[in-house]
Order: structure tokens, then C-alpha cells, then sequence
């Protein structure tokens, strides 16, 4: 038997290759938005420690929610992605 789970997830890298964490939300508009939700907050959890100047703005967030990855070249990277 198979089950097909329709969902949008976070899913965060470190190091380049070290997986960190998958959270999966349902593929409905309440979980798109608390995936998007939980995408954002942990990008500006990451940038707490940079100077603000390099921190993301809001242009930077809808980039960022429009291609599903945040990518720093620091081996820190997040993705937005669906299920399929």
C-alpha cells in the first residue's frame, strides 16, 4: 500500500550536506501559510547575528518565498518546497 501525503515543507540544511530538520504542513492555504511563516522566522533567526546592515529586507523575503530558497554560502540553506 502507498500513501501519497500532500504537503509544503521546511526543510533546513547546515554545512552544506547536514540535514537538520523536514517539518511538513498540509498542502492547504492555513499550512502554506504556516510553512511560509516558519520559513521566515527561521531566516531571521539565522541573520540575528549578522550586522543589520546585511540582514534581509522585505524585497529579500519575497524572493526568497517566490523561489522556495534561502541560500547564504555559508552552508546554511532553507527550502520551501511541495510535496509531489
Amino acid at each position: 500500500m502507498r500513501i501519497k501525503l500532500n504537503t509544503v515543507n521546511v526543510i533546513e540544511i547546515t554545512n552544506g550536506t547536514d540535514l537538520q530538520a523536514v517539518r511538513a504542513f498540509a498542502d492547504n492555504p492555513k499550512g502554506n501559510k504556516r510553512a511560509e511563516k516558519l520559513f521566515r522566522q527561521l531566516i531571521e533567526e539565522y541573520e540575528k547575528s549578522l550586522p543589520k546592515a546585511e540582514r534581509s529586507d522585505e524585497e529579500d523575503f519575497e524572493n526568497y518565498l517566490d523561489d522556495g530558497i534561502y541560500d547564504v554560502h555559508s552552508g546554511y540553506t532553507l527550502f520551501l518546497t511541495h510535496s509531489v
